[in-house]
């Protein structure tokens, strides 16, 4: 049931960035931590852009990321302590939470944790018929040990075809749309981490070589900034794997496409 809220939030979160992005900032939204030392620490910052009051908690996840994207995300309080836990920020004023690991052994690799960011629900008043939005963010937070490195190897690619949604017909009446699919051509690269620290593949550049349907040579790098757009940030676990779909302007002939990852 956890599981599925926290899924839930985070599709109700994306529905809901522009709104999110006016009402709160949060930063940074990724950070690395080391198991001990002075750097097991890091600061938080959340700034209220509303003219009211902004009760927030934070609370601290474990992540598993699925091949195909999926997060999984488990509690894992107990492994950090955050201070303050819960506040309430000023109108147009800053909080910052300050998070620290707690380790209960020495990790080998890096590991995968969620500091969500999110706004306490206040009481309504029952009289009125209201909706209530709550907004959150989800800061990436690697617990990073000392001397592990990535080791990405790219096992598989393949040319294939997507379904994605077409924005609504604006000339048609709410009851009379349709969803509207078309197919989208890409290579679906597939990205193995066997290192013992995180491979983030969105910041880092790609080049794509291959032949297009009349066989010409087709070759095309992509900068960290353009694969953060196409990917986001890519997070890799060690030892694990996941799977990227990157669409491509020319129609590449299955079998010949190879994917080189700038490291």
């Amino acid at each position: 049931m956890l599981r599925n809220l926290m899924l839930g939030m985070s599709v109700l979160g994306l529905a809901l960035s522009a709104v999110a992005a006016e009402a709160a900032r949060v930063t940074p939204m990724a950070v690395d931590l080391a198991p001990t030392g002075s750097q097991s620490a890091s600061r938080i910052e959340v700034t209220n852009n509303e003219d009211r009051q902004l009760p927030l908690e934070v609370r601290m996840y474990r992540g598993a990321i699925s091949e195909t994207g999926e997060l999984d995300l488990q509690p894992a309080d107990d492994r950090f302590m955050v201070f303050p836990p819960q506040t309430v920020i000023e109108p147009r004023s800053q909080q910052v939470f300050r998070v620290q690991y707690i380790p209960d052994a020495m990790p080998a690799t890096s590991e995968i944790y969620y500091a969500a960011v999110s706004q306490v629900p206040v009481p309504l008043d029952p009289s009125e018929s209201r909706i209530q939005v709550v907004m959150r963010f989800n800061v990436l937070v690697n617990v990073v040990p000392s001397g592990t490195t990535p080791d990405p190897v790219v096992s598989n690619v393949a040319v294939v075809d997507r379904d994605i949604e077409l924005p609504a017909d604006e000339k048609q009446p709410a009851e009379k749309q349709v969803k509207r699919t078309e197919k989208q051509r890409g290579i679906e690269v597939r990205i193995e981490n066997k290192g013992t620290r995180y491979f983030a593949a969105g910041r880092t550049g790609w080049t794509i070589a291959g032949a297009d349907e009349a066989g010409a040579p087709v070759s095309v790098n992509y900068t960290d900034a353009q694969m953060s757009d196409l990917i986001g940030m890519g997070i890799v676990a060690p030892g694990k794997a996941r799977k990227f779909f990157v669409p491509t302007e020319k129609l590449l002939k299955t079998g010949s496409v190879t994917v080189t990852l700038k490291r």
